[in-house]
């Protein structure tokens, strides 16, 4: 029956809620190697200097030598723009005409189905996009080296409503009242080894192998609840695909031997993927078949960060930084900063405040000498939030 078809369509477009854009595929996603940690989250995402752990490795493999102990990391930070409930407003609708499919009379399935898509094609107005992301990471540094397991999960959900029955994301044209969706999750996961190395006059060199992974999985989908039409859902589901590759990051830090009075300054810069990799994701159907018209493959190229940082007094820390000077991978030249200030005989709690490019950001940290434990946030918290642990011996 065709009401059955446009639930199904419903159930796939909401269960996998997630894409990039009317070209589905990573090639359009930021894809500038995500370095994540509570307390460089508080610090507006201004790390470079100030990173005192295992995250060193995915940050600036030279601030290994800033790691006076042991440590064992452990940290993951999120991001969304879109409110939980709204979610599930759309579940309940889902849900709802679930619980209609067995009701005797043809007509009150038939209002049920349509009141829920009007929600849904109502809700797709109102947020054409939804995405998220989750970046968890976890490391240990022994001496001058480290090592890190970091991942950058990314989903998203492009909808539209086609009024000029033209079709969209290359589906074929539905006749009104229609719903389009395209959808796809992508995550680069990563293990990097560092090693730092001091060399004369306050210069600090470092270099990490980052083996990354890249994996891919969309869909295309559009459904209809009009009598008239042919198919009422209509689509192409892409199967995972995925693909491994080398490269290469190499940091600096710089500590002048001639400081100012009061204040201690230093100085870093880093390039990351300074072996360019390109990743072939063929875009293939859940059979293995190749779809026509469709690619995902993309390239990770060389960006530079650069950083300044003051410390007075060992107890309050301000740091400066520009992110991507280059504009590679999808993402743009962005600015950071961040102050964080320890209080306390024994440096027990820090405060923090930072610009995280185009948001103020706030943290704080409770150290419990081998344990530290730190929380991150914006003023919507859905849209920056990070907690870590970081174990120290």
């Amino acid at each position: 029956m065709r009401w059955r078809g446009v639930v199904c369509g419903l159930m796939v477009m909401m269960a996998m809620s997630v894409g990039f854009g009317q070209q589905i595929g990573p090639r359009f996603l930021d894809r500038s190697f995500q370095r994540p940690g509570a307390r460089a989250l508080g610090m507006g995402g201004a790390y470079l200097l100030a990173t005192d752990d295992a995250t060193a490795v995915a940050w600036n493999p030279a601030a290994l030598v800033n790691l006076k102990r042991f440590t064992l990391p452990i940290e993951v930070a999120g991001r969304a723009n879109f409110n939980v409930r709204d979610v599930t407003d759309l579940v309940d609708d889902l849900e709802t005409i679930r619980d209609q499919t067995n009701v005797a009379n043809p007509a009150a399935v038939i209002a049920a189905i349509q009141n829920a898509f009007n929600r849904v094609q109502n809700f797709a107005r109102r947020n054409p996009t939804m995405r998220a992301s989750l970046s968890p990471i976890g490391g240990l540094s022994f001496g001058n080296y480290g090592l890190t397991v970091s991942s950058g999960i990314v989903v998203r959900v492009d909808s539209f409503v086609d009024t000029n029955n033209v079709g969209q994301f290359g589906l074929a044209g539905l006749p009104n009242p229609n719903l389009y969706a395209s959808g796809g999750a992508a995550a680069l996961t990563s293990i990097g080894i560092a090693y730092a190395r001091p060399f004369p006059a306050g210069l600090t060199m470092g270099a990490t192998v980052r083996w990354i992974r890249a994996d891919f999985a969309g869909f295309l989908s559009g459904a209809t609840t009009n009598a008239g039409a042919a198919d009422p859902v209509i689509g192409q589901t892409f199967d995972r695909v995925d693909r491994s590759r080398f490269t290469l990051d190499v940091g600096a830090l710089w500590e002048p031997t001639v400081q100012p009075p009061m204040v201690k300054v230093k100085y870093a810069a880093v390039v990351r993927n300074l072996l360019p990799v390109r990743f072939n994701l063929p875009a293939v159907d859940l059979a293995g078949n190749p779809v026509a018209g469709f690619d995902f493959s993309f390239r990770l190229n060389p960006e530079i960060d650069l950083g300044v940082m003051g410390i007075w007094r060992e107890r309050t820390i301000g740091v400066l930084e520009l992110h991507n000077l280059t504009s590679s991978n999808g993402g743009d030249l962005s600015v950071h900063a961040g102050v964080e200030h320890w209080l306390g005989k024994n440096n027990v709690l820090a405060l923090r405040v930072g610009y995280d490019d185009d948001r103020p950001v706030f943290g704080i940290g409770i150290n419990l000498r081998a344990v530290r434990i730190d929380l991150a946030t914006g003023f919507k918290p859905r849209e920056r939030l990070a907690v870590g642990i970081s174990f120290r011996f």
